[in-house]
């Protein structure tokens, strides 16, 4: 694609601390709900399921009403069109945060009264914290397209987003371990609500919107939505997001479980692994990008990872080669570096709307894939927790040794064949991505064309507005 000018390092700067609360905020709560109402608070089975039911429902409707809201925001009032979102919506997003880990006065018993008392509370404050997080996530996703539409550009401020996320990568490394209904966990995370709180101040005010979009509007919801719909490109990229999305839902919601599954001091060498050799497996690729193009280093990288994890999985089943799972955690991770582009199957498709139909809409394509896509994010850790009831895993305990060789079996399944199932099943959708090659290449060409006539259309309009002022 056309290669624009760099932009500003106080607009990068500004652009990427909104990954610290991203990682901070977002990487408690997956970290933490499950096992902070589940093993934690005692909420049952059944209201966890119920719980996750109804947030799957919100999760799903909320977002593409909230990306049709901002499409159509009128900068001209509000000053712009994603960054009065921020602004006005992460104090209130931040202290729902807060408010999620701190249900006290509910006895921690199993009467029927008490545990559905803790179930409202679970639901309510959850589906408050899903909405307000999408609201001020999506707004901010929605800058990257907007500030560049080179793809060497968003690459490297999607990785230099991912560097700067190192810091509440580390914070959050004792989550596992912490989580629980005590006044460290809390305190954490009041500590973790105000410093995102600042990060979302320089995301305002460092931040700028290109000025050509603002008088962008989307059409009716309905016709927006099958118009996205309508694109294969779009298409593609929520297939493979879906399956990614049940990945990471299920990786996250029971790394404690997986820590405990590799043992003590397991965390510390986890998360090295994922940020050193994950980075400099992303470096790699970026590398090779211009010579081999991103779908086809997804498709090899994924191949591997995928086949190779199931047969890590074939192996270790005997417990005798369980210390096979520690080289094959650094295996994945070196072949899951390619998963750097999936900005680039996210934002290609925006681009390609822009050309054919004149107007820009981030936040609307974010929504539609939500709709598509978030219910993953349930799905993904009730698949797990299913597997986990059905080997009889006990919660509550602290070392593996306290489970049933039929429950090792299964956290084993969970992270070494499921995972690795939807790693493999995810690049179908990779291959089915269009927008590659010389089609990659004639997008750029117009969609620089539709920018430029943008940008002489708003100097049109100033030098009339200038002559009217001086008449």
């Amino acid at each position: 694609m056309v290669t624009e000018d760099k932009l500003p390092g106080k607009q990068v700067f500004g652009y990427v601390s909104g990954t610290i609360p991203l990682t901070l905020l977002g990487g408690i709560f997956r970290l933490a709900y499950m096992k902070f109402y589940w093993e934690a608070m005692g909420l049952s089975a059944m209201y966890i399921v119920l719980g996750m039911i109804i947030y799957m429902i919100v999760n799903t409707i909320n977002d593409p009403l909230i990306g049709y809201w901002s499409d159509n925001t009128n900068a001209e009032k509000w000053g712009s069109r994603r960054l009065v979102f921020i602004k006005y919506t992460s104090p209130i997003f931040v202290v729902i945060f807060i408010l999620m880990w701190i249900p006290w006065g509910i006895p921690l018993d199993q009467s029927a009264a008490n545990q559905f008392i803790l179930f409202l509370y679970f639901v309510i404050t959850m589906c408050m914290f899903d909405t307000l997080s999408n609201i001020v996530i999506m707004t901010w996703m929605a800058l990257l397209p907007d500030m560049t539409s080179d793809l060497g550009e968003r690459a490297k401020i999607n990785f230099l987003g991912s560097i700067l996320a190192l810091i509440p990568a580390i914070l959050i490394m004792g989550v596992p371990d912490m989580a629980g209904n005590n006044d460290t966990f809390r305190v954490f995370n009041i500590f973790a609500a105000i410093v995102s709180l600042i990060c979302y101040f320089l995301v305002v005010k460092f931040s700028k919107e290109t000025p050509e979009y603002q008088k962008d509007r989307s059409p009716p919801i309905l016709t927006a939505v099958k118009q996205t719909i309508k694109s294969k490109s779009f298409m593609s990229w929520v297939g493979y997001n879906f399956f990614r999305t049940l990945i990471s839902s299920i990786q996250l919601t029971y790394l404690y479980i997986l820590l405990m599954l590799l043992g003590q001091g397991s965390a510390a060498f986890y998360f090295f692994t994922a940020i050193f050799i994950g980075f400099g497996s992303n470096i790699m690729c970026m590398k090779l990008r211009p010579k081999y193009g991103f779908k086809k280093l997804m498709l090899t990288f994924g191949t591997i990872q995928g086949v190779g994890g199931l047969l890590l999985l074939v192996i270790i089943a005997n417990p005798a080669l369980e210390i096979i799972m520690w080289p094959g955690l650094i295996f994945s991770t070196i072949f899951g570096g390619a998963g750097v582009f999936g900005v680039l199957m996210q934002t290609l498709p925006i681009d390609e709307d822009e050309v054919k139909y004149g107007y820009r809409r981030e936040t609307m394509f974010y929504g539609v894939n939500a709709l598509l896509t978030r219910w993953a994010e349930s799905i993904g850790p009730l698949i797990a927790f299913a597997v986990l009831i059905a080997t009889n895993y006990v919660p509550g305990t602290t070392t593996i040794a306290s489970q049933s060789p039929d429950a090792v079996l299964g956290i084993k399944f969970i992270f070494y064949g499921i995972v690795n199932i939807f790693v493999l099943i995810s690049l179908i959708f990779i291959y089915t991505f269009p927008l590659d090659g010389e089609k990659l290449a004639e997008l750029g060409k117009q969609l620089e064309e539709v920018h430029q006539k943008k940008r002489e259309s708003i100097l049109s309009d100033k030098k009339m507005l200038e002559d009217i002022n001086r008449l």
